[in-house]
């Protein structure tokens, strides 16, 4: 007799002698998964990161230990793994990549003056307040000299010791009342360029009698990162998140072919790797909206700044972060609802507003933002950074018009989750089957048509009462399966609508004296 309608993978057909025989094997997978956040920076040589080359698993390791005392990708992981404190992190080194003759940054505080009375001198470096104690008497090469000394002490952030990513030292040549403190980037390059240094910060400070103290800003460093070879690095593993301080134009194209929807892009149909990019664009309105109507890219996501006290690579990390924490491709449908909530009100803990507080954008200037596909911020009450609404710089379709399809990170995260479910679905129930018009002695070894539409279906039903998608009806009622025999593949046209966001309340509340004689 013929096996019938059981399908074995390893157990023999045509065997005579006694046996009693079991094979193993799973069965169609539950739907979860890794999805990996990617910090790109900058690690010290002699570092973990910096001797690899290649992207290190962060783990719960200390950044200092992994990219260095002082280093940018140490602030980077501080503050991304404040966002996203479990979530599997790479760390990738962009200094092989940043070019020939690299220079770092420079800049200076200019201390004046004899102390006249007894106070503290404060400045703010990096969003970070260094205080130096001066008594009467103390000449600007005494305070310069203690300043010096205290930079060199760091400063601490989420309970781990840092050093700034900016080395401190004595002038030489200066006076007793006249002394410079140079401030050099660790790293050669542009990063540090406009870095933040900065007085009056917490509002309490008082300045000295009889000590001035002069800042010129960190500016000077040459030398961009090459993202295509630090991109390349990352082979076929999986970045579904990534994040990095780099937002040059160039840097912004290699990015979008790098995670393009054709070719050989992440997201092309044939590598299915996916991935997003988050970074930075600081200025003005004017030049926030300028810059956002040069891009259009559902794979990128540009944090509006101005004038934050902290550094553009310890900002893109925590919202990169934050993105990779909520959005987490790997959620069970049980709690993947938190895909589809919008990220409003949700703090980035550790950033700082503006000391001007006309450098926040107002409502006005928000919704110019986000019109431009740049994404907003708003101010806590407790003097801390909240995401206002984050979008893609995704503006205009092929055709050049309005589209807002992929404008939201809920949309993209969305349309990424429901992909993955699906093949998990499909691609689970059916590994290796023939495919057939029908199946008339219902053999396990054979879809069809039917069955493939049955098991979309099935899937979107999961995704629907996982508050992911909505409008199953219609899903059900347009889908399309289309089987090509003679090509040993199946087209589906499943056609799933994004769950909506709450984000705005519009009321209308009339008052009345008396509604009795309104006749409602």
């Amino acid at each position: 007799m013929p096996q019938g309608p059981v399908a074995f993978e390893n157990t023999p057909a045509d065997v005579l002698v006694p046996a009693f025989m079991v094979e193993f094997n799973a069965g169609p997978p539950n739907y979860s998964g890794t999805s990996r956040q990617v910090v790109i920076g900058r690690a010290l040589p002699g570092s973990l990161a910096a001797l690899r080359g290649l992207p290190i698993n962060v783990g719960s390791q200390n950044p200092n230990a992994l990219c260095g005392l002082g280093s940018i990708g140490a602030e980077q992981i501080l503050y991304a793994r404040q966002q996203n404190p479990l979530g599997e992190m790479l760390f990738v080194d962009a200094t092989s990549a940043i070019g020939a003759n690299p220079s770092p940054a420079v800049g200076t505080l200019s201390f004046a003056g004899t102390a006249t009375s007894a106070g503290t001198v404060s400045r703010y470096l990096g969003g970070e307040r260094y205080d130096v104690n001066v008594a009467i008497g103390d000449t600007a090469a005494v305070v310069a000299a203690a300043f010096v000394a205290e930079f060199a002490q760091g400063y601490t952030k989420f309970n781990i010791g840092m050093l700034a990513p900016v080395s401190a030292a004595v002038k030489a040549g200066g006076t007793a009342t006249a002394t410079d403190v140079t401030l050099t980037a660790r790293h050669p390059g542009t990063e540090t360029n406009g870095w933040h240094i900065e007085e009056g910060l917490d509002g309490d400070e008082i300045e000295v009698p009889g000590i001035t103290v002069t800042i010129t800003y960190m500016a000077g460093g040459v030398g961009d990162v090459d993202m295509a070879a630090t991109l390349a690095k990352l082979g076929a593993q999986n970045a579904d998140w990534i994040c990095g301080p780099y937002s040059t134009a160039a840097q912004l194209n290699v990015v979008r072919d790098f995670l393009s929807d054709s070719g050989s892009g992440r997201s092309a149909p044939l590598v299915g790797l996916l991935g997003h990019y988050t970074t930075h664009n600081h200025g003005n309105l004017s030049t926030q909206t300028a810059f956002g109507q040069t891009r259009n890219d559902r794979h990128v996501t540009l944090a509006g700044i101005y004038q934050w006290p902290q550094a553009a690579w310890c900002i893109s990390a925590s919202l990169g972060g934050e993105i990779a924490f909520l959005k987490n491709l790997g959620r069970s449908l049980a709690n993947a609802i938190e895909i589809a909530r919008p990220m409003q009100t949700r703090v980035l803990r550790g950033l700082r507003p503006p000391k001007d507080p006309n450098a926040l954008f107002a409502q006005a200037d928000r919704d110019s933002l986000l019109r431009n596909g740049i994404s907003t911020f708003t101010a806590t009450a407790d003097g801390q950074m909240a995401c206002d609404r984050i979008v893609t710089t995704y503006r205009v379709n092929p055709s050049g018009l309005s589209d807002r399809t992929w404008l939201d990170i809920e949309d993209i995260a969305i349309a990424a989750y429901a992909a993955r479910y699906f093949r998990n679905k499909i691609q689970g129930t059916y590994p290796r089957s023939a495919l057939r018009e029908d199946n008339p002695a219902n053999l396990q070894g054979v879809v069809t048509p039917i069955d493939l539409e049955q098991t979309s279906v099935h899937a979107a039903t999961d995704l629907n009462r996982a508050g992911i998608i909505r409008q199953l009806d219609l899903f059900v009622a347009n889908i399309r399966i289309f089987p090509d025999y003679a090509n040993d593949r199946v087209n589906y046209y499943l056609p799933i609508t994004a769950a909506a966001q709450l984000r705005i309340n519009a009321v209308n509340q009339t008052s009345y004296l008396d509604q009795s004689d309104q006749g409602i």
